[in-house]
């Protein structure tokens, strides 16, 4: 999803440096491509100046920037759950659902 954001440069003497920082999660790659090890964004930005200053000139006003972003194999294989895990909750389902109507029953 692109986003679009202004900053406004109220002095500045003859260069300004603009950083822009954004962090893409394990579980959001994992859930928006799982099929892929890597992703490449390309990254555009652009200045514009609104100015009284008629010869205002700007060099290099736009760029693009491919950033590779790549899964962290550790974090991406999840188990899942034992299956014993799941038959003694399954039987533990079972015996609180006895035990509660044998409760109702007396």
């Amino acid at each position: 999803r692109c986003l679009a954001f202004q900053c406004p440069l109220h002095s500045f003497e003859r260069a300004a440096v603009l950083t822009a920082r954004g962090r893409l999660w394990n579980s959001t790659f994992l859930e928006e491509y799982l099929a892929v090890t890597s992703v490449e964004l390309i990254v555009r930005a652009s200045v514009s100046v609104t100015s009284s200053i008629k010869n205002l000139v700007l060099k290099d006003a736009s760029t693009q920037i491919p950033v590779s972003i790549y899964l962290d194999p550790g974090a991406a294989v999840a188990g899942g759950v034992p299956w014993w895990v799941i038959l003694l909750a399954v039987l533990a389902g079972i015996l609180v659902l006895a035990l509660l109507v044998f409760i109702l029953w007396k």
